[in-house]
C-alpha cells in the first residue's frame, strides 16, 4: 500500500469509483485488482514491483463513461491508454517504464510492451477484465476486501 498511497488518497483518482467497468465493478477497484496482481507477479518474478503497482492502478485513470463521446475518432482501446497515460504524468510522478506500461496495456490492440512489468499489467489487466465479465471475484473484488466509495 505504500508504493500506492499517493494514488490512492488523491481526489481525483478516486472518482474512478463512479464509473462501471466490465459489468459489475468499479474502474476503481478493477484498477486495484490489477495493481494488485501485477505487484504480486513482479515480486514473484523479480520485477519491479513499484512500476508495476503504480502503473497497474493507473493504467485506466481516465474520467469518462465508455458510452461518453470522444474529441477523436479513435476506437476506445486506442484512445484510453493515451488519456490515462497523460492523466497519469500531469497527476503523479510517474517513471518513464510506468508510462509506456499504461501506453502498452492493451496489447495487441496497442503498441507492443517493452518491459517485462508491461507485459505483467497487460496480463493482469487481461485475467481482471475476463473474470469481472465472469461475475468471478477477484483480489479486492472480493465481499469486504475493500470499501471504496466516491471522491
Amino acid at each position: 500500500m505504500g508504493i500506492v498511497r499517493d494514488i490512492l488518497e488523491d481526489e481525483e483518482f478516486r472518482k474512478l469509483s463512479g464509473y462501471i467497468q466490465h459489468l459489475k465493478t468499479t474502474r476503481l477497484v478493477h484498477s486495484l485488482n490489477v495493481s494488485y496482481l501485477s505487484w504480486k507477479m513482479a515480486r514473484k518474478l523479480g520485477c519491479d514491483e513499484r512500476a508495476a503497482a503504480r502503473a497497474g492502478l493507473l493504467h485506466d485513470f481516465f474520467l469518462y463513461k465508455f458510452s461518453d463521446p470522444k474529441p477523436v475518432k479513435e476506437f476506445q482501446a486506442f484512445y484510453h491508454p493515451k488519456v490515462a497515460a497523460r492523466n497519469s504524468q500531469e497527476r503523479f510522478d510517474i517513471s518513464e517504464k510506468e508510462r509506456l506500461a499504461i501506453l502498452s496495456h492493451m496489447f495487441p490492440l496497442g503498441p507492443l510492451p517493452t518491459s517485462r512489468e508491461a507485459w505483467i499489467i497487460t496480463c493482469a489487466d487481461k485475467f481482471c477484465a475476463t473474470a469481472e465479465l465472469c461475475c468471478l471475484p477477484v483480489a479486492f473484488a472480493k465481499e469486504g476486501r475493500v470499501v471504496v466509495g466516491p471522491a
